[in-house]
């Protein structure tokens, strides 16, 4: 056999095993990465005929059309069968008696913390997201002594649905959403929302539980908001789709006429869960635990009539 031979086959057999290293490693580090996230087939969400808000069942039929459709992960670890409600509220905006506010807090019982986010290097506009494997969580969690770095009990998400009547009678359009990732406030104009089958569309973060817009936003998103290096990033991606319950035995009322539904919902009290709420104390925590140590933390989320 030749030198050049000789050296050519020592050269590939090199790659291949470089490939297998960077390969195992990567196995055993990350379970995911990437930089595209294709979306639902979305569009532009449309007026729809609702009626006056004079007809009898015309705040239910706004409440049933503006229902927001959650897009949960691949691997999202709550179980969206039970673990899961969505108290909700609709009350005339106060600063302009034409629109209405649908208001909903997606509750859970358990916010799954580091084992549930990201690491994101941001290079250039893109960016990269990607996440630990449960090995090194599992490592992580062996270091520090914590199964689930930052998991609590007692997690609640926010949004807001402005909704106003168009110049067509009988026809209401989505005027602003206002979203609440992690306790911070942001508000989108309704260029900016998108709609699957009429409802607009949320992309909820895996075991984190904000939400945003779109996937885009949602995997250029960080829990700690820094430049650079994300060590707990959101990820978002197409896994199951949540529509919402949106039965009056979920309606919290306002404050003229407030309703404690943990008191009083037949489903909540059959599960067991969110048991000790008050949707209308000084903060709605979303999750059963030790209430009195989360009544020590700054609220994030409550019901009002402004």
């Amino acid at each position: 056999m030749s030198a050049r031979r000789k050296q050519a086959r020592t050269v590939v057999q090199r790659l291949f095993l470089t490939y297998c290293v960077v390969y195992t490693l990567t196995s055993v580090f990350f379970d995911h990465w990437g930089t595209k996230y294709t979306g639902l087939s979305e569009a532009a969400c449309a007026p729809q005929y609702i009626g006056m808000p004079s007809d009898d069942g015309f705040r239910q039929r706004l409440i049933d059309q503006f229902a927001p459709t959650l897009v949960f992960s691949l691997g999202e670890p709550s179980d969206l069968e039970t673990e899961v409600i969505v108290p909700y509220q609709i009350v005339p905006d106060r600063e302009d008696t034409g629109r209405y506010v649908w208001r909903g807090a997606v509750a859970y019982q358990i916010d799954y913390g580091a084992s549930a986010s990201s690491v994101r290097i941001g290079i250039g506009a893109e960016g990269r997201s990607f996440s630990l494997s449960k090995s090194v969580i599992r490592v992580l969690g062996w270091a520090f002594g914590l199964a689930d770095l930052d998991a609590h009990f007692g997690d609640v998400e926010m949004f807001e649905v402005y909704l106003r009547p168009t110049s067509e009678e009988g026809y209401w359009e989505i005027d602003r959403l206002t979203l609440f990732p992690h306790g911070n406030a942001k508000a989108y104009p309704a260029s900016e929302i998108r709609c699957f089958r009429d409802s607009p569309i949320l992309y909820v973060s895996r075991g984190k539980h904000a939400m945003y817009p779109s996937l885009q936003e949602c995997n250029h998103a960080s829990v700690v908001q820094r430049r650079g290096l994300h060590l707990i990033a959101e990820q978002c991606s197409i896994g199951q789709l949540y529509y919402l319950v949106t039965s009056p035995e979920f309606d919290v009322g306002d404050s003229s006429n407030p309703i404690n539904i943990f008191e009083t919902s037949p489903s909540i009290l059959e599960n067991e869960v969110f048991v000790g709420e008050d949707a209308w104390g000084r903060c709605f925590y979303g999750g059963h635990g030790d209430i009195e140590s989360l009544r020590e933390k700054p609220c994030r989320a409550r019901f009002r009539w402004w």
